[in-house]
């Protein structure tokens, strides 16, 4: 045979191999994926073009994992095929590391691949979590997983079994004694181990096969003849003793729990009856809690200081004996909830919830309403006891401070009862200051009276148990104060009375003497002798008259006042109207003079203002008068024309100066018409200025006529004179010899003649 067909031979025979792997891997993982997709119905035909839609793929990791990952797409399109492939290589990517895979290569059937990522399932969810000690004895011993766990399980399981020995997933499981071991090492009535042939490696296979199929449930995914051969598939033989493994193992825990069961049920009995005397102490606990917050809540207190003694007595005597057996009772309570829910943790049973209102929160909720109660009644009784206390001060303060008003009240009265001696200024100034002091020693003790009444009314308020009593003096005592108040006005308005008397009086007095130096200044005849002098005067008696109207109203409030005077005797009324009578007249007499006064200074101004004006008038009209007898009326018709101007403005001011004559020709007339003493001299300055102001407009009438005649002929003289200018200037024109050229000539010349017409 030539090298080339050797080398064929061979490569046929490695990819006869190959194939032959790949079948046996195919069949095995097809078994098992089937065991876990029978439970919903499914199952896989052909491993390669099943798993391509990914339905079937999800499934089965939704089994193995326990996690749900989402409803699939139908996966009829390619996308959506691939997509939910898609889904289950990210959930294995959160679990496990795998590169090289595509939901491509699934959807596209790669045998390889799909066998690859098989194997990485079964890798993940059934060899990864076996966890093996290295030392069962030690607790801390090191610890193996995934294959190398199984492989060590392997190997103590089937320690000791003839014509076994593990070291491997491949030969070491040829002759099939290490699958009878595995089985006999749990199940010893299942097998006969010692029947066995070891060089029946068929039937020993076939045997553990269908034994572990039928008693145990292990589904049979190998072949015998699959694994009776020169070096088994290890990926088939690990998947399938890994079945051994997680059946036994939840077998040993079964058996586990079973031989616990009869101890529990012991300690269930046992809890069950101190979970009954737990509710039945807890109840009583719980009533007797309720019945002494309802006593200690209670505040209906003896109202007497003893009474709340003896009441603090009990509540002491229930502190340290009543409460401190109830307290131990509390805690064995507590201790026997916490023993009960110790054991039930022990067994792994549920935790006790005792019935609603006896959990141990409600029995520490309902001890501190106890204790707030017991507080709070604490509190009550010993804020009662000084309340108590304080109300007995409070009474015996107020008996010693209502014994001290009465002897004061007593004395105070006797006091006021005595004579008032008004007989003139110094009794009645001295009988004031009495009574003052008397008033302000009354008036000072006001504030204790109300401090004492305060006390009746503290007294009553807080239910003192003499309250009644209390109340009564209080009364008596305000009704004594209130008598003594009533004195004490009463005389003052006497006394009163007598004060404003002798006061009007003293008031009659000063007001006469300052009307008699008023008088003396309003008798004074002196008028002044010019105007100056005579304003001075009229100021000096507008303050004269200022005072006298400041007394007026003086005297008008003592009016007012005799009429209001409640006090004093019919003799000192009498004497008050006559001395009023004989004020009032003194003013009447002294207004009368300032009248007159004010009267005279009135004329003399007027008088002295008359003489003033007529001067000024006087000096005017004298200068005007000279203005209007000029006998100038300008050189030539402008200079004319200004100066009558002038004359109009002289004339203008003379019509408004008028009024203003007369307005003092007036003043004049009404002084000699009032017989004013210099009457003679007054009409002969009103004749003189009338006579002054006939001459000025005399004259002005003159002047105003020569103006206008001067202005009539210097007006003729500027006409000749510009007329005879105009005739000179046309002569030239009239008088020519020129009759033109030409006719153009001849017309325009005639032109200029009939312009000149």
């Amino acid at each position: 045979m030539s090298n080339l067909d050797t080398q064929n031979f061979e490569k046929g025979r490695i990819k006869a191999l190959q194939d032959e792997r790949v079948y046996i891997q195919k069949k095995t993982f097809t078994k098992w994926a089937n065991a876990f997709l029978e439970k919903v119905r499914m199952e896989i035909r052909d491993l390669f073009t099943d798993l391509a839609d990914g339905n079937i793929l999800m499934k089965l990791l939704e089994i193995i994992s326990g996690e749900n990952l989402g409803r699939p797409n139908k996966g009829v399109m390619r996308v959506q095929k691939v997509e939910n492939v898609n889904r289950c290589l990210k959930f294995l990517a959160t679990k496990v590391y795998f590169e090289n895979i595509g939901a491509e290569d699934i959807v596209d059937g790669n045998p390889r691949l799909i066998l690859g990522l098989i194997w990485t399932i079964i890798l993940r969810f059934q060899i990864q979590e076996i966890i093996i000690d290295v030392d069962e004895e030690q607790d801390n011993s090191e610890k193996k997983s995934a294959k190398d766990a199984l492989l060590l399980w392997c190997q103590r399981k089937t320690a000791g079994y003839p014509g076994v020995n593990i070291t491997n997933f491949t030969n070491s499981w040829r002759n099939g004694l290490g699958f009878n071991a595995l089985i006999h090492a749990h199940r010893p009535d299942l097998i006969n181990y010692d029947r066995l042939d070891p060089a029946d490696h068929i039937g020993n296979l076939n045997n553990a096969f269908d034994v572990a199929d039928r008693e145990l449930g292990i589904p049979k995914i190998l072949d015998a003849e699959d694994v009776d051969v020169n070096r088994p598939d290890e990926k088939i033989i690990v998947t399938y003793v890994a079945s051994y493994y997680h059946y036994f193992a939840k077998m040993k825990t079964e058996m586990t729990g079973g031989k616990r069961i009869a101890k529990i049920v012991g300690m269930i009995r046992d809890v069950e009856k101190l979970q009954d005397d737990y509710e039945g102490l807890t109840s009583d606990l719980l009533t007797w809690i309720n019945q002494r917050v309802t006593a200690l809540n209670s505040r209906d207190f003896p109202n007497s200081l003893e009474g709340i003694k003896k009441e603090l007595i009990l509540f002491n005597e229930y502190m340290t004996v009543d409460k401190p057996p109830k307290y131990r009772e509390k805690g064995n309570i507590e201790a026997q909830y916490f023993n009960i829910q110790a054991r039930l943790k022990a067994n792994g049973q549920k935790q006790y919830v005792p019935p609603e209102g006896m959990l141990i929160h409600d029995i520490e909720t309902a001890w501190l309403r106890l204790e707030k109660s017991e507080h709070g009644r604490e509190v009550a009784l010993k804020d009662e006891l000084i309340r108590q206390e304080r109300l007995d001060q409070l009474a015996h303060r107020f008996s010693r401070k209502a014994a001290i008003r009465e002897t004061w009240l007593s004395d105070m009265e006797q006091i006021l009862q005595e004579q008032i001696q008004c007989n003139n200024a110094a009794q009645t100034e001295a009988a004031v200051k009495k009574h003052e002091a008397i008033s302000a020693e009354i008036l000072a003790r006001k504030d204790r009276f109300r401090a004492l009444n305060a006390l009746a009314t503290e007294l009553v308020q807080g239910n003192y148990r003499a309250k009644d009593k209390v109340k009564k003096k209080d009364q008596e005592v305000m009704q004594r104060w209130k008598q003594l108040l009533d004195k004490l006005e009463s005389r003052k308005n006497i006394l009163s009375g007598f004060n404003n008397l002798m006061s009007m009086f003293r008031e009659i007095e000063n007001i006469g003497e300052e009307l008699a130096e008023v008088e003396t200044k309003v008798k004074v005849t002196d008028c002044g002798k010019h105007l100056q002098a005579t304003d001075d005067l009229l100021q000096q008696h507008a303050l004269q008259e200022a005072q006298l109207q400041a007394l007026t109203r003086r005297v008008k409030k003592l009016n007012r006042r005799s009429t209001q005077l409640g006090g004093g005797g019919p003799a000192e009324g009498d004497h008050l109207d006559k001395k009023l009578e004989a004020l009032n007249k003194d003013l009447q007499r002294i207004q009368d003079l300032s009248n007159n006064r004010r009267t005279n200074l009135d004329t003399a101004k007027r008088y002295y203002q008359f003489l003033s004006d007529t001067e000024q008038e006087e000096r005017w009209v004298a200068e005007k008068l000279e203005g209007a007898k000029s006998a100038n009326v300008g050189k030539d018709l402008n200079a004319a024309l200004m100066l009558l101007k002038k004359h109009d403005a002289l004339e203008a001011e003379m019509q408004g100066r008028w009024r203003r004559c007369e307005q003092i020709c007036g003043v004049g007339q009404d002084l000699v018409n009032q017989g004013h003493p210099s009457r003679s001299e007054i009409g002969s300055r009103i004749k003189s200025l009338m006579d002054k102001w006939n001459q000025l407009q005399d004259a002005a009438a003159s002047r105003k006529t020569r103006l206008e005649d001067a202005i009539e002929a210097q007006q003729y003289y500027a006409d000749a004179n510009e007329a005879e200018s105009w005739m000179k200037e046309k002569m030239p024109l009239v008088c020519s010899d020129d009759y033109g050229k030409d006719e153009a000539s001849a017309q325009a010349l005639a032109s200029r003649h009939n312009r000149l017409d």
